[in-house]
């Protein structure tokens, strides 16, 4: 039973009920009440303890004004009672103000004695107005009478009472399924995961299951969970939302908690708590408990499965994931953010009252989207805020909003903030101003040396719905992020330099230039894009002796090359003062080395890329902490320091320093380095031998060193180097020691040509013995997942059997190389997933391909084409090997082909069914074209190069080939599919015409016998868009399953047939890619008008 005072806890009612209680309380108000709550209709009914006084209490004021329905029961001494007199003229007040529904029941008393006050009424009234102090009230009074019996409602004479009390709860229910009906219809974006939430409470089942819902705040989890209670509540005995139990519990305590909850769902306060667990276990009950952030809620309320009788469904809310999984909830749903059209749609229907924004105001609706991110409550309340104001008033609140948050989303966020312990907001409150998308585990790392636990830390954050993990990167939204500087800001409003964190320009500048900075300050980012001139004073950080982040960078350091350069100074004898500094990234570091006095014991991270630095420091340094390294593009570098006590360096990046030619031997010593990258180091000849002790390094690239000749003899005791790129080196000799890289994933040695033949020492010549297989060092890299050799001179002198020794390897790129013929033991590489043979013009014929193979680039093969029927009908094959392969749809709702192809080439083969120039296709699809044997669907692009294109010596570009998918039945219903490709690089010319081959296996759940017509729309977008679509088509493909699947079986053994509908008697002809034909082929065709079956 719902107390009155609940009203600040749960804050609407379905249900008011009026009733006088010496007539009905414990009969026909009674039977009601329980009809109305076993229907899960949320119904208030007052105390009969409240009775007393004259005037009705706040408490009822504010539940008449809270519930949707009224439901006055007018029984014979109603009209006594000043009390429910009072009541009766609140609820009309209410119906006529708020919309409220009222209806009367009239229980035994006749329904016109009510409207002219007679009878048992006209007593009453005669009673009333003996008393003065009634007088002025009567009048009303009777008024609300003779207005509530002419509304529609029930007379309950001559009426069984129990069937009555049915129609009645009946009634108001299908009455609350409309509107809630109406009101999910307004609620943008928000029925599918209605939808998915009822799919997982699965009413039908027997078992007591708990659901969690959680995200952050304002993401709309009340919502949610409101909108799936209305829904389903009627299918239990009992039902109870609890709404924001969090502010509840912390204003009224346990008990009071516990009461509620047993009156709202039981009827009954008694807090014994061993019988109340009996009374629930007997009935089927829905609970919803909303905004959980202790979990002695759930120990007390919801307690375990057994509590519940059997159908029982308990959905709980949360910020908080942890708590869900500590109590043992059966399933967690996290509530993702609202797309971009739903995102607009919610916000328009606030800020114009319609689901579009007007025409004036679509680009700042687009910049409100990009504020609010797809945020439920940001969009209402922003757009409430906005409706109605000028296009002037909007561009000042933006403005506004890029200083402060907007308070009511910044309370609802902020209480996120409030719950965590002291270490996790200074976790949260670091990553918001300095790591927002930075690789999780080395933020963990300088996190760790700051003394914040971030293995625990970040976890809990994670769980608290205040940050996610994509691609390793810790990402928040950034309405948190916002939350995040202003909870900085607010620590100091007036005076920055007492803030914990600086990163706002106007406050750095403030800072800096007033030395105002105290030991408050933890982390400082200054923007030199922002900047004119900079002084850097002895003074400027003398007091900020707990500065543990200092970021120096410019923002607009890719896109304004005109700019001047901020002037950086820095005082005579300039000293870092900041012992506890654990991260230090200074982009353009002005100075030629570091200050002789720089020994930050408790440095993790120096990070100086494009610096001035000609020598880091001379000597030796202590940096026993430092674990991070990064100098790139520091183009005056020389020669690296003597990192004998950096014994704890894990990453050093060199990159880009071109005048760097000598590494000190003492790189050796660094034991746990497990990172080095030299790439494009231009004057390095070679490496100390010391390097060869580097235990742990896994990943070393040389790539663009091109004056570095040899590789230390003993390299192969690198026992944990995983990648190696030499790309574009002058080695031309591998030590003996190279094959014992055992654990080596990634190779590459692209450009690597030397003097032919350069790569006799990897690849071996060709021999007269052909009895027994030449071994070479790559039969010894069992781990290879990735070769690149392209443009190293291979020609026809070098074997290529060797590759075939390589079992694990995935992606193999033989580009723009001069041999003749891949080895026909390629087949044996069972991962090989991408094959690269771009510019290959000596290539000749396509062999078996292992039925791994995803992806081949062959583009100006141009060989290719004068045998072009076995090239083809090599890729052919392996379509056919795929009969098995199911479709693949990734994480962004895209079709993932089985086998892409782009070879040279000028025309569509005609076994290609259906075929058009330019860059979309339609086809007819004939009867029972859908069947057992249909595999999927192969997709075919001509492109060709623009005019003037072939004239160009060299270009680097960017092709991305996409296509979508429209299916139609004969009723016009469609649906569209697209389809996901990689990627290609291409280096050089394109010389002609090429084809790209798609083979798309199809989803299985589809029922595609609906359809009856299929579109295929290409586009092919380049970097520097210098190619066209000249035609496409589409072809169908089927299996034969009655014939040998061995892979050496002749075409017509084939166990795929590739099947065409074609026109007229095309019967057995084969195309070439070029569009000739071949009458030996085991490629058919169909009249169309016939069944589609295999053919044997």
């Amino acid at each position: 039973m719902a107390d009155p005072s609940s009203s600040s806890f749960q804050r609407s009612y379905d249900v008011f009920l009026s009733f006088r209680g010496q007539d009905t309380r414990n009969s026909f108000t009674a039977y009601l009440y329980e009809e109305l709550r076993t229907k899960g209709i949320n119904t208030f009914i007052d105390d009969e303890k409240l009775e007393r006084g004259d005037v009705i209490s706040s408490t009822l004021v504010a539940a008449i004004e809270n519930s949707k329905f009224s439901v006055i029961v007018l029984s014979e001494n109603y009209a006594n009672s000043r009390w429910c007199l009072e009541e009766l003229v609140k609820i009309l007040e209410c119906m006529r103000t708020r919309g409220q529904r009222v209806h009367p029941i009239f229980y035994k008393v006749n329904p016109s004695h009510v409207r002219y006050q007679k009878g048992k009424f006209g007593q009453a009234f005669a009673t009333h107005e003996e008393k003065k102090r009634n007088m002025e009230r009567v009048p009303i009074w009777r008024d609300a009478l003779t207005q509530v019996a002419y509304l529609s409602g029930w007379d309950s004479r001559d009426q069984h009472e129990p069937m009555l009390i049915k129609e009645i709860a009946t009634y108001i229910w299908n009455e609350l399924l409309s509107r809630s009906s109406n009101y999910a219809e307004n609620l943008v974006g928000i029925e599918s995961s209605i939808q998915e939430i009822k799919s997982l409470l699965f009413t039908e089942s027997l078992d007591v299951r708990m659901v969690g819902i959680w995200g952050m705040g304002g993401i709309g989890k009340t919502t949610l969970a409101k909108s799936v209670y209305d829904q389903i509540s009627h299918q239990f005995e009992a039902c109870c939302f609890l709404e924001d139990v969090s502010d509840y519990l912390e204003k009224r305590g346990f008990p009071s908690l516990q009461e509620k909850f047993l009156s709202q769902l039981l009827g009954n306060k008694n807090l014994n708590r061993r019988r109340n667990i009996s009374m629930l276990y007997s009935k089927r009950v829905l609970i919803v408990v909303d905004d959980v952030n202790n979990s002695k809620i759930l120990e007390v309320l919801i307690g375990k499965h057994d509590w519940f009788g059997c159908g029982s469904r308990i959905i709980i809310t949360t910020r908080d994931k942890f708590l869900l999984v500590r109590h043992g909830v059966d399933i967690l749903y996290e509530v993702g953010k609202l797309n971009d059209d739903n995102a607009l749609q919610l916000f328009s229907r606030f800020a114009f009252g319609n689901f579009h924004p007007i025409d004036d105001y679509v680009e700042l609706s687009q910049c409100m989207m990009l504020y609010a991110q797809g945020l439920p409550l940001a969009l209402e309340v922003l757009g409430s805020f906005l409706f109605g104001k000028s296009k002037h008033e909007w561009e000042s609140q933006l403005a506004r909003l890029k200083k402060f948050p907007n308070e009511v989303i910044q309370n609802v966020l902020q209480g996120s903030f409030d719950r965590l312990d002291a270490i996790e907001r200074e976790i949260f409150l670091d990553i918001a101003c300095f790591f927002q998308g930075h690789d999780k585990d080395y933020v963990m790392e300088i996190l760790r040396s700051c003394g914040f636990f971030p293995e625990i830390g970040i976890r809990s954050l994670i769980e608290k719905s205040l940050i996610f993990v994509v691609e390793n990167k810790l990402m928040m939204h950034n309405l948190l992020q916002r939350m995040g500087w202003e909870i900085v800001r607010q620590a100091s409003p007036e005076e920055p330099g007492t803030r914990s964190r600086l990163w706002i320009h106007d406050d750095v500048n403030h800072v800096l230039k007033k030395n105002t900075g105290t030991e408050e300050v933890q982390g400082i980012s200054i923007d030199l894009s922002s900047l004119e001139e900079i002084n850097f004073t002895n003074e400027t950080f003398a007091r900020m002796n707990r500065l543990r982040l200092l970021r120096v960078y410019k923002s607009n350091s890719l896109m304004d090359f005109k700019r001047e350069k901020c002037k950086v100074h820095f005082c005579r004898g300039f000293k870092f003062h900041c012992k506890e500094l654990r991260y230090l990234y200074w982009y353009e570091y002005p100075l030629k080395s570091l200050p002789n006095d720089f020994n930050l014991k408790n440095l993790v991270d120096l990070n100086m890329p494009y610096s001035q630095i000609k020598q880091l420091w001379k000597g030796t340094k202590v940096l026993e902490n430092l674990k991070f390294m990064n100098l790139k593009n520091s183009k005056f570098l020389t020669e690296t320091p003597d990192f004998s006590r950096v014994t704890n360096l894990e990453e050093l990046v060199l990159k880009g320093c071109i005048s760097l030619y000598k590494v000190h031997p003492s790189l050796g010593d660094l034991n746990k380095l497990n990172f080095l990258s030299l790439k494009n180091c231009k004057m390095l000849k070679s490496l100390p031998s010391s390097i060869c002790g580097l235990k742990c390094l896994e990943i070393l690239i040389l790539s663009g060193c091109s004056k570095f000749e040899e590789l230390p003899e003993n390299f192969g005791n690198l026992e944990m180097l995983k990648e190696f790129c030499a790309d574009r080196t002058a080695i031309t000799v591998l030590p003996s020691s190279f094959p014992l890289l055992r654990n080596l994933e990634i190779l590459s040695f692209e450009g690597c040509k030397g003097p032919p033949p350069a790569f006799s020492w990897l690849l071996p010549r060709r021999s007269s013995n052909f009895s027994s297989p030449v071994l070479s060092p790559l039969s010894s890299f069992s781990s290879l997942k990735t070769l690149s050799l392209r443009a190293c001179n291979i020609s026809d002198g070098v074997t290529l059997d060797s590759l075939g020794f390589l079992s694990s390897l995935e992606d193999l790129d033989l580009s723009e190389n001069n041999f003749v013929a891949l080895p026909s033991n390629i087949s044996r590489l069972s991962h090989l997933k991408m094959l690269g043979l771009e510019n290959c013009k000596r290539l000749q014929a396509l062999p078996e391909l292992p039925t791994s193979i995803c992806s081949i680039m062959a583009c100006n093969c141009t060989s290719l084409e004068t045998i072009s029927n076995q090239s083809f009908g090599s890729l052919l094959m392996t379509v056919r090997l795929k009969e098995h392969i199911d479709c693949r749809i990734n994480q962004d709702g895209l079709l993932v082909p089985a086998l892409s192809a782009v070879v040279f080439g000028s025309r569509i083969p005609d076994w290609i069914r259906y075929q058009s120039s330019g860059s979309e296709v339609k086809a007819e699809l004939p009867p029972n074209w859908f069947n057992s044997n249909f595999l999927g669907l192969a997709l075919c692009v001509v492109t060709v190069p623009k005019l003037g294109l072939v004239s160009l010596a060299h270009f680097f570009d960017l092709f991305w080939r996409s296509c979508t998918l429209f299916c139609s039945t004969s009723n016009c219903a469609s649906s569209s599919f697209d389809v996901y490709t990689y990627p290609n690089h291409l280096k050089g010319k394109v010389e002609s015409d090429h084809l790209w081959l798609v083979y798309v296996p199809l989803p299985r759940f589809i029922n595609w016998n609906q359809f009856t017509h299929i579109m295929a729309s290409f586009r092919i977008t380049t970097f520097m868009r210098l190619n066209a679509i000249k035609e496409c088509g589409i072809g169908l493909v089927y299996v034969n399953e009655e014939v040998n699947y061995s892979i050496f079986s002749p075409p017509n053994e084939s166990s795929v047939v590739l099947q065409e509908i074609h026109e007229g008697p095309s019967g057995s002809r084969y195309s070439n890619i070029d569009g000739s034909e071949s009458e030996n082929s085991d490629y058919y065709s169909a009249d169309e008008g016939e069944p589609i079956t295999p053919l044997l």
